[in-house]
């Protein structure tokens, strides 16, 4: 049997793999700031659902916890999302003046600790990714969770301070993974909230998005072999753009193939990827949807967790591909959960 290690690294260089390998993530937010508890609980989700890779899931709201935010975190299994009391940039003076973090930062240094942990545990048996947010969907996070407006109001009133705070954090970002490189990190899990084209402009996205978020992967070259894009949102997405980056920056891509509810011409289908690139790809179900039934029926779940494994299979022309959600799956965790690896087992085996 091979280990996650060896099944991915097989997909990269065209090796044979005993069956498709698998993965998923989730949000604890009550213990995802506690180095301990943190790390027993990724280890227990990964080791029970037999995942073939770790996406370690950070706090979603650390960049703004790092810069020192006022944050009221979530005290529910189930809400992933805190209250931002105070926003480290509520003016285009603070972009401007953004700092570069060190890596003393108490934030880092709790990401550290538990990656250092996860090493220890797994050695290397199975890949672990660091969650990094591409610099303006960071700045965006120190400015307004989830919302785009901060950023927009500041490309269209004051671009230059933008910049400067896209510049601070692409420096921090530096930092953070040249102690990750030193730890042994794997690869990257790069997330871009603006991903979706109805959000920018062309000329938007191509003067405050890709140049920044092509530094850190360009930054990565060398130190990691398993870097995967979060291209984020369910319909118009800028696949494209994550094609042209060459396999020794980008290895793997991760998106929703089919949500439910969009229309069919917005959708990026694993087919459109596949005809396009020979990247990784991770994904094959709606992670929002497809655990759902009204009787809340594992058997039901399963019926259509194969349907979707037997679509992604036939889309992608073998078995040679992650079969993942296209996001973070139910907070909290599910028993479900356990049915993705039941699915590649019975299905997935390299004939």
């Amino acid at each position: 049997m091979m280990t996650g290690t060896q099944r991915i690294k097989a997909l990269l260089d065209g090796s044979p793999i005993d069956r498709t390998p698998i993965g998923g993530w989730y949000h604890m937010p009550l213990v995802d700031r506690n180095v301990t508890d943190f790390t027993r609980e990724l280890i227990a989700s990964t080791d029970l659902n037999k995942w073939d890779f770790i996406k370690i899931m950070t706090n979603g709201h650390f960049y703004t916890e790092a810069y020192g935010g006022d944050i009221a975190f979530s005290k529910v299994n189930t809400m992933w999302s805190g209250t931002i009391k105070r926003y480290p940039i509520r003016s285009a003076a603070d972009a401007r003046n953004l700092p570069v973090l060190g890596i003393d930062n108490p934030v880092w240094q709790r990401e550290l600790k538990i990656l250092r942990n996860l090493k220890d545990y797994y050695q290397d048996r199975l890949p672990i990714v660091a969650t990094i947010f591409n610099p303006l969907t960071a700045v965006q996070e120190c400015a307004g969770c989830l919302d785009p407006v901060p950023m927009l109001h500041l490309m269209a009133e004051d671009p230059d301070a933008l910049h400067k705070a896209l510049e601070a954090m692409t420096q921090t970002n530096f930092i953070y993974l040249d102690a990750l490189f030193a730890e042994g990190i794997d690869g990257i899990f790069l997330a871009n909230q603006y991903s979706m084209s109805h959000l920018l402009t062309d000329a938007q996205y191509e003067e405050f998005c890709q140049p920044y978020e092509a530094r850190i992967l360009e930054h990565c070259k060398g130190h990691t072999w398993f870097n995967m894009a979060h291209i984020h949102g369910s319909r118009n997405l800028r696949m494209d753009r994550y094609l042209s980056y060459s396999d020794d920056l980008l290895q793997a891509l991760n998106w929703e193939c089919c949500p439910v509810g969009v229309p069919a011409e917005e959708v990026t289908t694993i087919a459109d990827v596949r005809a396009k690139t020979d990247k990784i790809i991770i994904a094959g179900f709606d992670q929002d949807h497809d655990f759902i039934t009204p009787k809340n029926d594992r058997e039901a779940v399963k019926a259509v967790l194969k349907r979707r494994f037997l679509e992604a299979e036939k889309e992608n022309g073998s078995n040679r591909f992650i079969f993942a959600p296209g996001c973070c799956l139910a907070h909290g965790g599910s028993y479900l959960n356990a049915l993705i690896y039941e699915v590649a087992e019975e299905l997935g085996q390299s004939k």
